[in-house]
């Protein structure tokens, strides 16, 4: 008897580890910029100087991606013009930052400029908010949460630790960019359990050489997002009314 009692609480014991598990488990969550909100964001229309458009790039996971030819005035546009976009997915209950998570941004950056710069055109401002209300960093323009300098010209900036190749390889200056990389950022994405939306916006530009971003990763894994994740976490989370040609090439890959 006093076997099977002992046999039974181990069960229970590892059924519980195994269930707390389950309920904890790291997440990794994958953005496309293509699904931002036309309600919320300012999409094709010129703000300060620059207007966000959606471009053919090759390169780009579902074939285009976005940036905001301009006039590169990052020191008094203030993060404008905006695109918000509500996560695919919501933060499972044990996830949040108030839960003692550390979430990374990562995003998937072609720049142009960074052949020839390590500095110039190649910046987004980044904010995070529960209800796409209440936002942090509170003040848009804020530079305490963004993606910038790479810290050297492409491909000698990648250093595989916040600075990554894309599956393109060396051949055109996309990479995978930490929100952290090179000091950039002092603070770090906060999510709450449930709903969350991001806001992506404007820092620097060019009238040509603009930078462009197709995808954001936020993880609380500590791991580092790669194409092939994408492509399989994005296809995972379709959202209603996405062309099927687009993730139709995406399943193809």
């Amino acid at each position: 008897m006093r076997k099977l009692y002992l046999f039974m609480l181990t069960v229970s014991v590892l059924s519980g580890f195994v269930m707390t598990n389950l309920l904890y488990a790291d997440q990794v969550i994958y953005v496309d910029i293509a699904d931002f909100s036309p309600a919320l964001s300012q999409f094709g229309v010129e703000v300060k100087g620059n207007t966000w458009k959606e471009v053919p790039q090759e390169g780009a996971l579902g074939g285009t991606a976005f940036g905001a030819p301009g006039d590169n005035n990052h020191g008094s546009d203030g993060g404008e013009p905006y695109l918000v976009i509500k996560l695919p997915i919501p933060v499972k209950a044990g996830e949040s930052t108030d839960d003692g998570m550390a979430w990374d941004a990562w995003a998937r950056l072609y720049e142009p400029a960074s052949l020839t710069s390590a500095t110039a055109a190649n910046s987004f401002f980044l904010r995070v908010s529960p209800d796409a209300k209440s936002w942090i960093p509170a003040n848009r323009g804020d530079t305490s949460l963004r993606f910038n300098d790479p810290g050297a010209t492409f491909p000698d900036s990648i250093n595989d630790t916040d600075l990554l190749f894309t599956d393109v390889g060396d051949q055109l200056p996309w990479f995978w960019e930490k929100h952290s990389a090179n000091g950039q950022s002092s603070i770090d994405p906060i999510l709450a359990v449930g709903v969350n939306y991001i806001e992506v916006g404007i820092r620097e530009s060019d009238p040509t050489d603009f930078p462009r971003i197709d995808v954001i990763c936020l993880r609380n894994d500590g791991g580092q997002p790669s194409d092939t994740e994408a492509k399989q976490l994005l296809v995972s989370v379709e959202p209603q009314g996405k062309l099927a040609s687009v993730w139709g090439k995406l399943k193809a890959q």
